[in-house]
């Protein structure tokens, strides 16, 4: 059966946007420096949201009453395994007697990913059936090793984009190795293809009896492919794209997800074509849910309608670096949403957005989930200097169109599945109060 929210979100949900508010004030990053902003609102009441939150049954959807069938997604930024990071699967192999392990990269955020009822990455690299194909340097072209595919499978992923620049990097044998692979594991992936008609088609998916289909494109290749293949990687075209989706819902689609790898890279606000698409997918009325790829760094999280807009995820796993990159690339976002079915019957709606703020240590190359490392009394202090840092940047670059203000919150673990983490937040909000306590784990 389809996950309920624990009573007591509305408590849960002002003590969350208290801390968005109040860190968003600490300072955001622009152009790679922190800048003071002024002074925000008391972070111990965010005014008017239990006032908004009585005035809803469910949290983030105003107006609607409560949901009959529901079910949650978990959409994650790219996957993006650089050279460091295919030589640091090799060394946690020697652990585990495998040729590549890329599992404990992976581990301390599998328990999100797999609370979900349908995991969505990026995977923006080709994967090799053969360890001999295998590009041991990553970028600028990828050919990670098939067991990057089973550690996302193992993580708990149930689908990934394929579709973008990166996906032709290895070629035609690239395209299709990457479908073996992920078949084999058991994760769609989509907006690539064999044929023509698996490329252009959604991948579908059943869950909590609902039936979603994701649909994935890019807006462009690195890697041109051999005239008259050009088929096998779908390009960003707006109006295909909607009279796909319309396709889908005609073919029994009760949700459609739409995975787009555009945008400029490092630019933390979203550009005009970026929006535009955005928008016209889900003016459509055929398009719940878009997801943005490719920038590299956390950007807004929009409502538009009874859909939402995931401008750009950031990095899930990366080698992208501070000193090259800028301190955003080591940031990204799983973001976590409840999709539930109105009681009129007038469809599906996004119920409920939160996101977990992520950080890639690469010293050892694992997805950290920030807010839960914070949580440590024994974590290093430069350290923790660290992951304030990256949480001041992401909450900062989702609350940019004011995601606070109409309930995208930010969490830890798998609390916002289960309930859970009441207690734990008082810590964090005393925190925004007096960012000592954060700094020095005191």
């Amino acid at each position: 059966m389809g996950r309920i929210r624990a009573v007591g979100g509305a408590t849960r949900s002002a003590l969350f946007l208290g801390v968005v508010l109040g860190l968003a004030a600490c300072g955001r990053l622009d152009g790679g420096a922190v800048v003071a902003s002024a002074p925000g609102p008391d972070p111990d009441r965010a005014p008017g949201l239990e006032e908004r939150a009585a005035d809803r049954t469910v949290h983030g959807a105003p107006g609607h009453e409560a949901p009959g069938r529901r079910f949650t997604i978990a959409a994650v930024g790219d996957v993006l395994p650089h050279g460091a990071v295919i030589a640091r699967a090799a060394a946690y192999g020697q652990a585990s007697d495998r040729a590549f392990d890329f599992r404990p990269m992976f581990a301390e955020v599998a328990p999100i990913i797999q609370a979900a009822d349908l995991a969505i990455c990026n995977l923006e690299s080709p994967l090799a059936t053969d360890h001999a194909a295998v590009s041991r340097q990553g970028f600028p072209l990828f050919n990670a090793p098939r067991e990057l595919g089973e550690a996302l499978a193992d993580a708990g992923f149930d689908a990934c984009s394929t579709a973008n620049n990166h996906a032709t990097d290895a070629g035609v044998a690239g395209v299709v190795a990457t479908l073996e692979v992920l078949d084999e594991v058991g994760v769609a992936g989509a907006g690539t293809g064999r044929t023509p008609e698996e490329a252009s088609s959604p991948r579908w998916h059943t869950v909590q009896d609902v039936t979603v289909a994701h649909l994935a494109a890019t807006g462009w290749v690195n890697v041109a492919l051999p005239a008259g293949s050009e088929w096998m990687v779908e390009l960003i075209d707006v109006d295909r794209l909607v009279a796909r989706a319309h396709a889908a819902r005609e073919a029994g689609a009760e949700v459609v997800v739409v995975s787009l790898h555009h945008g400029i890279e490092y630019q933390r606000e979203p550009s005009e074509g970026q929006r535009s698409r955005a928008e016209a997918l889900l003016a459509s009325g055929a398009v719940d849910v878009v997801l943005g790829h490719h920038v590299h760094v956390v950007q807004p999280i929009e409502r538009i309608g009874d859909g939402v807009v995931v401008h750009g995820l950031g990095n899930l796993l990366s080698n992208q670096r501070a000193e090259l990159t800028g301190p955003a690339t080591e940031d990204g976002v799983i973001v976590l949403l409840e999709i539930g079915e109105a009681a009129d019957g007038a469809g599906f709606r996004v119920t409920d957005v939160a996101y977990v703020p992520t950080w890639v240590d690469r010293d050892r190359h694992v997805i950290v989930d920030v807010w839960s490392a914070l949580g440590s009394p024994a974590l290093d202090p430069e350290r923790r200097v660290t992951l304030v840092g990256s949480w001041q940047r992401t909450v900062a670059g989702v609350v940019h169109d004011a995601a606070d203000a109409w309930g995208a919150v930010p969490t830890s673990g798998t609390a916002w599945f289960d309930g859970r983490g009441e207690a734990g937040l008082t810590r964090v909000v005393e925190a925004v109060r007096d960012p000592a306590v954060v700094l020095t784990g005191g």
